[in-house]
Protein backbone atom coordinates (compact mmCIF):
# COMPACT_ATOMS: atom_id res chain seq x y z
CA UNK A 1 0.00 0.00 0.00
CA UNK A 2 1.61 3.70 -0.88
CA UNK A 3 2.04 6.13 1.61
CA UNK A 4 -0.29 8.93 1.09
CA UNK A 5 1.67 12.52 1.08
CA UNK A 6 0.87 15.98 1.95
CA UNK A 7 0.50 16.95 -1.52
CA UNK A 8 -2.74 14.17 -2.02
CA UNK A 9 -4.53 15.86 1.44
CA UNK A 10 -7.04 18.60 1.62
CA UNK A 11 -8.68 19.71 4.62
CA UNK A 12 -11.76 21.71 4.34
CA UNK A 13 -14.22 23.11 7.55
CA UNK A 14 -17.72 24.20 6.67
CA UNK A 15 -19.04 27.31 8.29
CA UNK A 16 -21.01 27.66 11.58
CA UNK A 17 -24.58 26.15 11.54
CA UNK A 18 -23.84 25.68 7.59
CA UNK A 19 -23.10 23.45 4.78
CA UNK A 20 -20.76 25.41 2.96
CA UNK A 21 -17.15 23.65 2.12
CA UNK A 22 -14.34 26.22 3.03
CA UNK A 23 -10.78 24.85 2.04
CA UNK A 24 -8.51 25.11 4.93
CA UNK A 25 -4.78 25.87 3.88
CA UNK A 26 -3.07 24.33 6.26
CA UNK A 27 0.88 23.51 6.72
CA UNK A 28 -0.13 20.35 9.13
CA UNK A 29 -3.31 19.01 10.86
CA UNK A 30 -3.64 16.14 13.66
CA UNK A 31 -6.91 14.72 14.95
CA UNK A 32 -7.45 12.40 17.63
CA UNK A 33 -10.40 10.32 18.78
CA UNK A 34 -10.56 9.83 22.91
CA UNK A 35 -13.30 7.16 24.55
CA UNK A 36 -13.72 7.38 28.63
CA UNK A 37 -13.14 3.88 29.86
CA UNK A 38 -13.57 2.38 33.02
CA UNK A 39 -11.83 -0.54 34.50
CA UNK A 40 -14.63 -2.81 36.62
CA UNK A 41 -13.17 -6.36 38.08
CA UNK A 42 -16.11 -8.58 39.12
CA UNK A 43 -15.90 -11.37 41.55
CA UNK A 44 -15.81 -14.95 39.90
CA UNK A 45 -14.63 -13.66 36.52
CA UNK A 46 -11.63 -13.95 35.39
CA UNK A 47 -12.15 -11.15 32.51
CA UNK A 48 -12.21 -7.89 33.05
CA UNK A 49 -15.14 -5.12 31.90
CA UNK A 50 -15.16 -1.51 30.84
CA UNK A 51 -17.89 0.57 30.74
CA UNK A 52 -17.97 4.10 29.32
CA UNK A 53 -18.03 6.99 31.76
CA UNK A 54 -18.33 9.50 29.62
CA UNK A 55 -18.80 11.00 25.90
CA UNK A 56 -16.64 10.09 22.92
CA UNK A 57 -14.47 13.20 21.87
CA UNK A 58 -11.81 14.47 19.42
CA UNK A 59 -9.50 17.13 18.97
CA UNK A 60 -8.33 18.78 15.79
CA UNK A 61 -5.03 21.23 15.60
CA UNK A 62 -3.89 22.48 12.23
CA UNK A 63 -1.64 24.98 11.71
CA UNK A 64 -3.33 27.09 8.81
CA UNK A 65 -2.20 30.04 6.25
CA UNK A 66 -3.87 33.16 6.68
CA UNK A 67 -5.16 34.28 2.78
CA UNK A 68 -6.86 37.47 1.60
CA UNK A 69 -10.64 37.05 2.66
CA UNK A 70 -10.76 33.90 4.57
CA UNK A 71 -9.70 35.09 7.81
CA UNK A 72 -13.36 36.26 9.06
CA UNK A 73 -14.81 33.01 8.22
CA UNK A 74 -12.20 31.40 10.80
CA UNK A 75 -12.91 34.09 13.37
CA UNK A 76 -16.70 33.48 12.87
CA UNK A 77 -16.66 29.84 14.52
CA UNK A 78 -15.63 31.46 18.29
CA UNK A 79 -19.03 32.28 18.68
CA UNK A 80 -22.43 30.63 19.86
CA UNK A 81 -23.48 27.82 17.82
CA UNK A 82 -26.44 25.27 17.25
CA UNK A 83 -24.57 22.62 15.59
CA UNK A 84 -21.10 23.68 15.00
CA UNK A 85 -19.24 23.37 12.04
CA UNK A 86 -17.54 20.05 10.11
CA UNK A 87 -14.06 19.65 9.58
CA UNK A 88 -13.42 17.69 6.98
CA UNK A 89 -10.36 15.41 5.76
CA UNK A 90 -12.00 13.07 2.94
CA UNK A 91 -13.34 10.75 3.70
CA UNK A 92 -13.23 11.47 7.39
CA UNK A 93 -15.56 13.50 8.64
CA UNK A 94 -15.33 15.29 12.40
CA UNK A 95 -19.11 16.20 13.98
CA UNK A 96 -20.05 19.25 15.75
CA UNK A 97 -16.84 20.66 15.80
CA UNK A 98 -16.68 23.88 18.35
CA UNK A 99 -13.12 26.32 17.58
CA UNK A 100 -11.39 26.13 21.20
CA UNK A 101 -8.52 28.81 19.98
CA UNK A 102 -6.98 31.12 17.85
CA UNK A 103 -3.43 32.30 17.94
CA UNK A 104 -1.98 34.49 15.14
CA UNK A 105 1.35 35.60 14.42
CA UNK A 106 2.30 38.96 12.38
CA UNK A 107 6.01 39.60 11.72
CA UNK A 108 8.10 41.20 8.96
CA UNK A 109 8.79 39.04 5.84
CA UNK A 110 6.53 36.00 7.50
CA UNK A 111 3.70 35.14 5.95
CA UNK A 112 0.30 35.41 8.27
CA UNK A 113 -0.17 32.51 10.19
CA UNK A 114 -2.25 30.62 12.93
CA UNK A 115 -2.62 27.80 15.05
CA UNK A 116 -6.21 26.51 15.77
CA UNK A 117 -7.64 23.74 17.69
CA UNK A 118 -11.11 22.40 17.60
CA UNK A 119 -13.13 20.18 20.25
CA UNK A 120 -15.38 18.08 18.13
CA UNK A 121 -18.48 16.41 20.23
CA UNK A 122 -19.65 14.13 17.86
CA UNK A 123 -18.61 10.73 16.17
CA UNK A 124 -15.55 10.98 13.56
CA UNK A 125 -16.47 9.04 10.45
CA UNK A 126 -15.03 7.52 7.61
CA UNK A 127 -13.12 5.03 5.82
CA UNK A 128 -9.98 6.08 5.62
CA UNK A 129 -8.06 8.98 3.75
CA UNK A 130 -8.66 9.79 0.46
CA UNK A 131 -6.16 10.41 -1.66
CA UNK A 132 -6.61 13.24 -4.22
CA UNK A 133 -4.66 13.82 -7.86
CA UNK A 134 -2.27 16.47 -7.20
CA UNK A 135 -3.13 19.78 -6.66
CA UNK A 136 -2.58 22.68 -8.68
CA UNK A 137 -1.08 25.64 -6.89
CA UNK A 138 -3.66 27.79 -5.00
CA UNK A 139 -4.21 31.13 -6.76
CA UNK A 140 -5.46 33.02 -3.31
CA UNK A 141 -3.25 35.71 -2.13
CA UNK A 142 -1.20 35.02 1.11
CA UNK A 143 -1.53 37.90 3.64
CA UNK A 144 2.12 39.35 4.55
CA UNK A 145 2.38 42.25 7.00
CA UNK A 146 4.50 44.53 4.71
CA UNK A 147 1.61 45.10 2.36
CA UNK A 148 -0.71 48.06 3.81
CA UNK A 149 -1.32 46.71 7.72
CA UNK A 150 -2.16 49.76 10.22
CA UNK A 151 -2.10 49.57 13.76
CA UNK A 152 -4.21 52.06 16.03
CA UNK A 153 -4.11 52.73 19.41
CA UNK A 154 -6.80 54.28 21.32
CA UNK A 155 -6.68 55.21 25.18
CA UNK A 156 -8.02 58.14 27.18
CA UNK A 157 -4.24 58.14 29.28
CA UNK A 158 -1.90 57.86 26.61
CA UNK A 159 -0.60 61.23 25.44
CA UNK A 160 1.44 59.78 22.15
CA UNK A 161 1.44 56.37 20.77
CA UNK A 162 2.88 54.41 22.69
CA UNK A 163 4.77 52.52 20.07
CA UNK A 164 6.32 54.11 17.18
CA UNK A 165 7.03 51.38 15.19
CA UNK A 166 6.01 47.84 14.87
CA UNK A 167 8.23 44.61 15.30
CA UNK A 168 5.74 41.76 15.50
CA UNK A 169 2.26 41.07 16.81
CA UNK A 170 0.18 38.22 18.29
CA UNK A 171 -3.74 38.23 18.59
CA UNK A 172 -5.05 35.46 20.35
CA UNK A 173 -8.76 33.90 20.76
CA UNK A 174 -9.53 31.21 23.49
CA UNK A 175 -12.73 30.14 23.95
CA UNK A 176 -14.31 28.57 26.87
CA UNK A 177 -17.77 26.23 26.21
CA UNK A 178 -19.78 24.43 28.42
CA UNK A 179 -21.35 20.70 27.12
CA UNK A 180 -24.97 20.36 27.54
CA UNK A 181 -26.01 16.68 28.41
CA UNK A 182 -29.69 15.43 28.13
CA UNK A 183 -30.91 12.17 28.74
CA UNK A 184 -32.19 9.94 26.28
CA UNK A 185 -29.20 11.78 23.67
CA UNK A 186 -25.57 10.20 23.46
CA UNK A 187 -24.10 13.55 22.49
CA UNK A 188 -24.75 17.02 23.82
CA UNK A 189 -27.82 18.56 22.58
CA UNK A 190 -26.03 21.96 22.65
CA UNK A 191 -22.74 23.67 23.61
CA UNK A 192 -22.83 26.79 24.84
CA UNK A 193 -20.09 29.53 25.02
CA UNK A 194 -18.96 30.67 28.89
CA UNK A 195 -16.52 32.93 27.77
CA UNK A 196 -14.41 34.47 25.04
CA UNK A 197 -10.83 35.78 25.98
CA UNK A 198 -9.16 37.83 23.30
CA UNK A 199 -5.79 39.04 24.00
CA UNK A 200 -3.28 41.39 21.42
CA UNK A 201 0.55 41.22 22.42
CA UNK A 202 2.62 44.42 20.50
CA UNK A 203 6.42 44.68 20.74
CA UNK A 204 8.10 46.98 18.58
CA UNK A 205 10.67 50.36 18.98
CA UNK A 206 9.23 52.44 22.19
CA UNK A 207 8.61 56.05 22.92
CA UNK A 208 10.73 56.28 26.23
CA UNK A 209 7.76 58.11 27.95
CA UNK A 210 4.83 56.23 27.60
CA UNK A 211 5.17 53.85 30.61
CA UNK A 212 4.30 57.23 32.33
CA UNK A 213 0.68 57.41 30.76
CA UNK A 214 -0.08 54.35 32.13
CA UNK A 215 -3.14 54.26 34.62
CA UNK A 216 -4.43 50.71 35.97
CA UNK A 217 -7.69 49.23 34.67
CA UNK A 218 -7.31 51.49 31.83
CA UNK A 219 -9.38 50.42 28.77
CA UNK A 220 -7.57 50.40 25.58
CA UNK A 221 -8.23 49.59 22.25
CA UNK A 222 -5.83 48.42 19.54
CA UNK A 223 -7.10 47.59 15.89
CA UNK A 224 -5.31 46.18 13.46
CA UNK A 225 -6.21 46.42 9.89
CA UNK A 226 -4.89 44.07 7.28
CA UNK A 227 -4.02 44.63 3.73
CA UNK A 228 -7.62 42.87 2.59
CA UNK A 229 -9.12 45.30 4.97
CA UNK A 230 -9.45 42.54 7.42
CA UNK A 231 -9.90 43.87 11.03
CA UNK A 232 -8.43 42.66 14.38
CA UNK A 233 -9.58 44.75 17.13
CA UNK A 234 -9.60 44.36 20.52
CA UNK A 235 -11.06 46.57 23.61
CA UNK A 236 -9.72 45.81 27.17
CA UNK A 237 -7.71 46.30 29.95
CA UNK A 238 -3.50 46.83 29.89
CA UNK A 239 -2.26 43.58 31.27
CA UNK A 240 1.12 43.88 30.67
CA UNK A 241 3.51 46.09 29.75
CA UNK A 242 7.59 46.08 29.23
CA UNK A 243 10.75 48.75 28.65
CA UNK A 244 13.96 47.77 27.74
CA UNK A 245 16.80 49.11 25.95
CA UNK A 246 19.59 46.90 23.93
CA UNK A 247 23.24 47.57 23.33
CA UNK A 248 22.76 49.57 20.18
CA UNK A 249 20.63 51.73 22.51
CA UNK A 250 17.02 51.46 20.82
CA UNK A 251 14.34 51.67 23.05
CA UNK A 252 11.97 48.24 22.58
CA UNK A 253 8.74 47.88 24.43
CA UNK A 254 5.85 45.88 24.48
CA UNK A 255 1.96 45.65 25.78
CA UNK A 256 -0.51 43.02 26.06
CA UNK A 257 -4.42 44.47 26.06
CA UNK A 258 -6.69 41.49 27.31
CA UNK A 259 -10.30 41.59 27.01
CA UNK A 260 -12.60 39.05 28.61
CA UNK A 261 -16.35 38.58 27.04
CA UNK A 262 -18.78 36.31 29.59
Amino acid sequence: MPYVTYDKIRAYFTNTDSATDNILYATSLSASNTTSLKRIRRIGQEMDYYIQTGPKSSSISANVLLVSGEINKIINLTGDSVTGSLIKVPDYQFNKCYLKSFSASFEPWKVASAALQFDAYGLANGTGVYAYSEQQASSQVLLSPLRATTVQFTAPNFSSTPISQYENISFDIQVDRVPNFVIGSEYPEKVSVSKITKSLQVNGLSNANWLSDYQPNTTVTCTITMSDATVFSVAGVLSNQSLSVDSNGVAKGGLQITEEMV
